[in-house]
């Protein structure tokens, strides 16, 4: 049996996804990074991770996203936590001010044991605004 402790009524727990706008001009290909944490801040192993992010408008997947790790050119490792999102030409094409995305990442490791093993996690949520080009 529970007992509560404190005279709250109730408790958050949990919290929203950050909130995010990508802002592209259509036609345009577009990216930006994403630098993802454990609890205790420290950088994630990316490639442990499988990320995908779907585009949707009217619960219609538009464009389906596979970002990907970075990797230092340098000493061709991967930059720890960090991912890029990445979109073409044709796909910025497909879209409209107003269409929904989420980035999921699935951890995947290949050890069982390891903390997290299996987690899925909503890393962000967001509305994409296209702007008109002018220069075709």
């Amino acid at each position: 049996m529970a007992t509560l402790r404190t005279s709250a009524n109730s408790y958050n727990i949990g919290s929203p996804p950050p909130e995010l706008v990508w802002t592209l001009v259509r036609g345009d290909t577009a990216s930006f990074k994403v630098f993802v944490t454990d609890d205790s801040l420290a950088a994630l192993f990316v490639p442990d991770w499988d990320i995908e992010m779907d585009i949707k408008r009217d619960e219609l997947v538009v464009v389906t996203l596979t970002p990907q790790p970075i990797f230092d050119p340098v000493d061709d490792e991967h930059i720890p936590g960090e991912f890029l999102v990445k979109l073409t030409a044709n796909e910025s094409n497909l879209l409209r001010t107003g269409d929904l995305f989420d980035i999921q990442m699935t951890n995947t490791s290949t050890n069982e044991d390891s903390i997290g093993f299996g987690q899925v996690w909503t890393v962000a949520r967001g509305t994409v605004v296209v702007i008109e080009d002018i220069t075709r």
